[in-house]
């Protein structure tokens, strides 16, 4: 699979930290936050994924041939068991949510 920078992390493996992520979880140390630089791993090449670190890689969209920006469809494929597709690549992977 041919793969480009990632365009929300520009291959930095990390990106701005939401307000929301450090309102609630910095005290408890969710989400892998980097205080030194405000930054949370980047949820666009890899961080997004079960058990997986940002790459700093994604591959190239199908209609235009860039680095894809991800934008996920989601399906239940299993009692807590859900399958995510991109839209653009036809990147895939599977949380489960263990409920």
């Amino acid at each position: 699979m041919n793969t480009g920078i990632c365009p929300k992390c520009n291959g930095t493996l990390a990106r701005p930290c939401p307000d929301n992520m450090r309102e609630y979880g910095i005290s408890h140390g969710w989400f892998g936050y980097r205080a030194a630089d405000d930054t949370v791993p980047c949820d666009n090449c890899g961080a997004q994924k079960m058990f997986s670190s940002a790459t700093g890689v994604v591959p190239f969209r199908n209609d235009n041939g860039m680095p894809c920006l991800h934008e996920y469809e989601g399906q239940k494929i299993g009692n807590c068991l859900h399958r995510y597709t991109c839209k653009h690549c036809g990147d895939r992977h599977e949380i489960d949510s263990g409920d």
